[in-house]
């Protein structure tokens, strides 16, 4: 069908193209206004409220002062300086970023003592709250991790969180510690 219309009394210079009928709806703009809402409301609010703009990639945004190696008696110290912290640090990350909820118990402070002195386990210090990635915006913003890999009496894939002072209760529960284990294992030649 052609779209050119002739007016009577006009001649064949003077004609012109009806306009096809568009859509009264941007539908493409409405796709992509509902998108960006849907982003914010999955990825920016929730880094907003958490203070943490890697919320939702699983980035720790923070590297600590000192990572610690407790290894059956011996103390371990490494700090940013130490070819070994890297390896440790990252594969704390790594275990950590596989996060499967809380366990409903914590360790008294005689407990954290013999995973020091007894087992095999690992600490992370940081100078000032670090803020972790999760599924949860009300997850506290600890000065300490601890990492317990081989300790006795103790079964489990869990993180503490600690303040200051003093370890919580409700420990994150992971995936697995593997790779903290092989770290730990590399940096001593240890077979555990």
């Amino acid at each position: 069908m052609d779209n050119r219309m002739t007016v009577t009394g006009m001649d064949k210079s003077d004609e012109f193209e009806v306009p096809k009928r568009r859509s009264e709806y941007n539908w493409a703009g409405l796709i992509i206004a509902l998108a960006t809402v849907g982003m914010c409301l999955l990825f920016v609010l929730p880094a907003a409220l958490s203070g943490n703009p890697f919320f939702a990639f699983g980035r720790i945004n923070r590297r600590p002062i000192q990572a610690i190696v407790y290894y059956e008696g011996e103390t371990l110290v490494f700090t940013p300086d130490d070819p070994e912290y890297d390896r440790l640090v990252e594969a704390c990350y790594t275990a950590l970023a596989h996060e499967i909820g809380f366990a409903e118990w914590g360790w008294s402070e005689q407990r954290f003592e013999q995973a020091r002195t007894e087992g095999i386990a690992v600490e992370l210090i940081y100078d000032r709250p670090v803020k972790l990635p999760g599924s949860r915006l009300d997850i506290a913003d600890p000065t300490r991790l601890f990492f317990p890999l081989e300790v006795f009496g103790h079964e489990g894939e869990v993180v503490f969180r600690g303040g200051s002072h003093e370890y919580w209760g409700r420990p994150i529960r992971v995936d697995t510690l593997d790779p903290v284990r092989e770290a730990v294992q590399q940096i001593t030649g240890g077979g555990g």
